[in-house]
């Protein structure tokens, strides 16, 4: 009978060691309350409940979607299992696959090279490639002498924002670029040194994606931004924001400057909570919008306009120095 006993035991143990493992939706309360940017504002017993009951209810999947949209940053997503891929939209459009090629190049207009960078995300090794390939159209445009460049972010709807801060580091200056600043105040230091990006003392490992380097610097840089800028499509152009030769053309972004971690769960999806703010290299808040310094329309217009008309002074006016508001 005792043996019988034992048996049954070993039987029942396993169930019982998976029932006191945290579900997705508890590991995902957990995470939101201790790392969400935004935890303070948020009364967790009240959505605990709320969440629990929606769970029995409607399903995990539709708590857990509850939970990240209490939190409020308009940015913290859930992604289901088998859902890889995934940026955040600009404002009131439809989630779409990120585009898979990060650049390209445009035609010229009064002569000044446009590279388009795109949202993009992918796996490390496509990380790699994508940082490549943005710096060949980098090198490719700077192979002759130029005034400047246009960088056209107006149409980027985000994902992975190290492949595009790494193709395009050879036109920021060194030194503090911005931060990154968590809901318990601790920062981040992004910044350029010895030609690679650092993150808090550390080189990115994308630094080794290429040794390629422009022949020629641009005096000038004009970078693009528009509506549907979101996310790293908002947080790349802040890392330009108050170098000298650069100003920034378009419309205000989309509001979701902030920073995004990506967790994953027991149920094969994962968490993505907003779990910082950006800060310029002057430490100037970016929670929301980026506001451009040249509010048009026609922002690669204005943005060649701009260059060309420097151009044709003999030597560009590097001597502005961009105002925080």
């Amino acid at each position: 009978m005792r043996l019988v006993s034992f048996y049954l035991f070993l039987l029942v143990l396993p169930a019982l060691s998976a029932a006191l493992e945290p579900s997705s939706l508890d590991i995902t309360l957990k995470l939101a309350r201790e790392r969400g940017y935004r935890t303070a504002q948020v009364d967790w017993k009240i959505i605990e409940a709320k969440a629990r009951l929606l769970s029995k209810n409607q399903g995990e999947g539709a708590a857990i979607r509850f939970v990240l949209k209490a939190l409020g940053d308009g940015h913290s997503f859930y992604r289901p299992p088998g859902k890889a891929g995934y940026s955040l939209p600009a404002a009131n459009t439809i989630p779409q696959k990120s585009v898979r090629m990060l650049s390209e190049v445009r035609a010229p207009i009064l002569g000044v090279p446009i590279i388009r960078i795109n949202g993009w995300s992918g796996t490390n090794p496509e990380a790699i490639g994508a940082t490549e390939s943005l710096r060949k159209h980098l090198v490719s445009a700077l192979s002759v002498p130029r005034c400047g460049v246009v960088l056209d972010f107006s149409g980027n709807t985000g994902g992975n924002m190290w492949p595009m801060l790494i193709g395009l580091s050879p036109l920021l200056t060194e030194g503090v670029l911005g931060y990154f600043k968590d809901a318990h105040g601790a920062t981040k230091t992004i910044e350029k040194k010895a030609g690679g990006i650092f993150i808090d003392g550390s080189g990115h490992m994308l630094n080794d994606a290429t040794a390629q380097q422009p022949q020629y610097p641009a005096a000038l840089i004009a970078v693009a931004v528009g509506q549907r800028s979101s996310s790293s499509g908002e947080i790349v152009p802040i890392m330009f924001y108050g170098q000298k030769n650069v100003r920034i053309f378009g419309q205000r972004t989309s509001g979701y400057a902030t920073v995004n971690s990506t967790f994953k769960l027991p149920n094969g999806g994962a968490a993505i909570i907003t779990t910082a703010i950006t800060q310029d290299r002057r430490g100037k808040v970016f929670d929301a919008h980026l506001e451009p310094e040249t509010l048009t329309d026609r922002p690669l217009e204005a943005a060649t306009r701009w260059i060309s008309s420097q151009c044709q002074r003999g030597i560009p006016d590097n001597s502005f120095e961009l105002t925080p508001r």
